[in-house]
């Protein structure tokens, strides 16, 4: 389901066969200032309009093609969070398929990609987050991941190997392994995510890693499992809220709408949402227009 980031030294590693929903991951970061994105293609299968995808993939895409764009319609000052988080339920709900529990949206800020302002994909009543209201000029990593089974990720045999620092934690290590683990990781990654492979000597790192989360020097990204047989859509954006209204600024196009086809029908309440932001851009463009014309 996510976080899976192999070793050199785990290869051979899984094949991938026709078929996989493949999910890739990516962040970048210049001076601080964060971007995020995410995608799912379907390995090895070219999906067109005279041999669509269909099925439970194909409302899975959908259901996270469309929480998406719900998303961001949503993403402007004087909205909140909790209604993000209706509003991907009511997709969720459409589709016939479940939001994974666990998953948040955060706002970022330089050095900081899960800040405190966050929105919860799924609420759970043991997963709660404070409400809060959008601002201007905010920026937003959305995550949306979407999944044909249960949606609660399970961990299990698998090697965690994405870490980040918990710059709120301190402790004098023993283990000379981790002392130079942790001082390489103070030098290259103290604010932001980091994988074994980025460190120079990953054997050493290894060892290193285990006395650092005994100690919660850092914070691990477990490897995260859904039931066999159940598939998983994911795609993350980054947003910018601008007076113009919510920018994306990463992320690829979902998929071809004619080369993969869902039954489901959206309900009234999202359908709303979604004509809400079309009148909203048909207005713009008038202005635009009109502004055009007369000068």
């Amino acid at each position: 389901m996510c976080h899976n980031s192999p070793l050199e030294s785990d290869v051979p590693g899984e094949e991938l066969s026709e078929g996989d929903m493949v999910k890739l991951d990516v962040g970048c970061y210049l001076d601080g200032y964060i971007a995020v994105a995410a995608h799912t293609m379907v390995c090895g299968v070219q999906p067109t309009g005279e041999h669509p995808l269909v099925g439970p993939q194909a409302d899975v895409l959908h259901a996270a093609h469309v929480a998406c764009e719900v998303a961001q319609k949503l993403l402007r000052p004087g909205n909140t969070n909790s209604q993000v988080t209706r509003a991907i339920k009511k997709v969720a709900d459409d589709f016939r398929v479940n939001a994974v529990a666990g998953v948040l949206s955060h706002r970022m800020k330089r050095f900081v990609v899960d800040g405190n302002k966050s929105i919860l994909l799924r609420e759970e009543t043991d997963q709660k987050v404070e409400d809060f209201s959008f601002d201007l000029n905010e920026v937003y990593s959305i995550d949306i991941v979407m999944s044909s089974g249960d949606g609660k990720p399970k961990e299990m045999q698998s090697r965690t190997t994405v870490f980040k620092r918990s710059v709120d934690k301190n402790y004098m290590l023993k283990m000379r392994s981790s002392r130079t683990l942790f001082n390489e990781v103070n030098a290259k990654f103290p604010a932001l995510p980091f994988t074994l492979r980025a460190l120079d000597d990953e054997r050493q790192a290894r060892m290193g890693v285990v006395e650092c989360l005994k100690h919660e020097l850092i914070h691990p990204y477990p490897v995260l499992f859904e039931k066999k047989g159940d598939h998983v859509a994911h795609f993350k954006f980054t947003v910018l809220i601008l007076p113009s209204g919510p920018t994306r600024i990463t992320g690829l196009k979902s998929f071809n709408v004619d080369a993969v086809k869902t039954e489901k029908i959206l309900s009234d309440g999202v359908n709303a949402i979604m004509s809400l932001a079309c009148k909203k851009r048909k207005k713009k463009s008038k202005k635009k227009n009109s502004a055009d014309s007369s000068g």
